[in-house]
């Protein structure tokens, strides 16, 4: 076999002892004590253990790395080796099929039949198998090649999982990034996290629950999420709230006429003001809430109506060169963008980062590549 074929429906494979029956006598066809499956897919020639994985997959080898068969096999929920030398079955139906013949083939050996490119979902499956099983060590020889498509834009259901292998690959920027994909991408509705990729948003409308997601980050992902969202909300917003108040304030904002003309300078405060709400009105449907737990939208959205409406404000016409907010905001539009990375990299703690670090290790990727910018509005 010269390499893994796309992933298979159901099959078998087997994993063996030296001193037991071989795969190839085992009948299994009339073994009412096998579960069924449509094809053994022979890892080992030597082996007598049969694998049953999702979608019932079997798989045949030695145990090279006792440690692991040992907690995948020999564990009290397992089913243990017969002692009559009948045919031996485990299953373990949790385990993906085709990612788990990848981690075979390592364990056996077999380098010319491991994949040397992985699609992002096969990558995904691939490191919570590993990460099961504490033998995240073994894929150090492909981790640099396997990650290369991880490295890219991604959209839509694919940014969770990249968020979840930049984290178990060890790479800190790529999951920053990541982070603050998702983050910019949130929208709040009741208790729950909705992931709502703009790119892909129009044929997309039911975004992901991120709560339902098993496999996402660290535990309290949720909560850096929330609050990286948060964070960027309150950046995006704070200039203009201060504005507003500005402009009702008792002393005039306006600086174009002479101090002494306080009614000119009123009308033309008056003038931005209603601008500005006009522009809310006709972008929102509403008055921006000062609060930004009021705010249920994604930053990504709120960036789309705040700022071209900021673009939008007018003045009394003599003023607008010393009182238009315009350049202002398209300048708070570039600083607030570019800064969302190093908003998001002020949430990690040090756990994320000690846990990272230990992935690095057993991965081997310790110089990580720079990373293109992403644009998020």
């Amino acid at each position: 076999m010269a390499g893994l074929p796309d992933e298979p429906g159901t099959s078998a494979t087997t994993t063996s002892d030296a001193q037991s029956p071989t795969l190839a006598n085992m009948d299994t066809t009339n073994d009412a004590s096998m579960p069924s499956c449509d094809e053994i897919i022979e890892i080992d020639p030597d082996g007598d253990l049969l694998l049953y994985t999702k979608p019932g997959l079997a798989l045949g080898g030695r145990f090279r790395f006792r440690p692991v068969w040992k907690a995948m096999l020999f564990g009290p929920w397992k089913e243990p080796k017969p002692a009559d030398d009948s045919g031996w079955a485990v299953e373990l139906p949790e385990d993906p099929a085709y990612e788990f013949r990848i981690v075979l083939s390592i364990i056996h050996g077999f380098v010319n039949r491991v994949p040397s490119y992985l699609l992002i979902s096969t990558l995904f499956r691939l490191l919570i198998l590993v990460n099961k099983y504490d033998i995240t060590h073994t894929m150090t020889p492909w981790c640099t090649k396997w990650e290369t498509p991880a490295l890219g834009t991604l959209v839509g259901p694919l940014v969770p999982k990249g968020l979840y292998i930049a984290r178990e690959l060890g790479h800190k920027n790529l999951f920053i990034c990541r982070l603050a994909h998702i983050a910019v991408n949130t929208w709040v509705e009741g208790d729950f996290l909705v992931f709502r990729d703009s790119s892909t948003m129009a044929r997309d409308l039911d975004g992901i629950i991120l709560q339902d997601e098993d496999y996402l980050g660290p535990t309290d992902v949720l909560d850096v999420i929330f609050n990286i969202r948060k964070a960027v909300i309150e950046k995006m917003t704070a200039p203009l709230i201060e504005d507003l108040e500005a402009l009702v304030d008792s002393t005039p904002r306006c600086t174009t006429s002479s101090i002494s003309n306080t009614s000119t300078r009123r009308l033309c405060d008056a003038a931005v003001l209603g601008s500005i709400h006009r522009g809310m009105i006709q972008r929102r449907g509403s008055i921006l809430p000062r609060e930004s737990s009021c705010i249920t939208e994604s930053v990504v959205h709120l960036a789309s109506e705040l700022f071209p409406m900021m673009d939008e404000i007018q003045t009394l016409e003599s003023h607008s060169s010393q009182c238009s907010l315009k350049d202002k905001y398209k300048k708070h539009n570039i600083t607030l963008h570019d800064g969302v990375t190093t908003i998001a990299r002020g949430f990690l703690t040090p756990e994320h980062r000690a846990y990272m670090a230990s992935k690095r290790s057993k991965t081997g990727l310790e110089n990580q590549p720079a990373l293109s910018r992403q644009r998020y509005w």
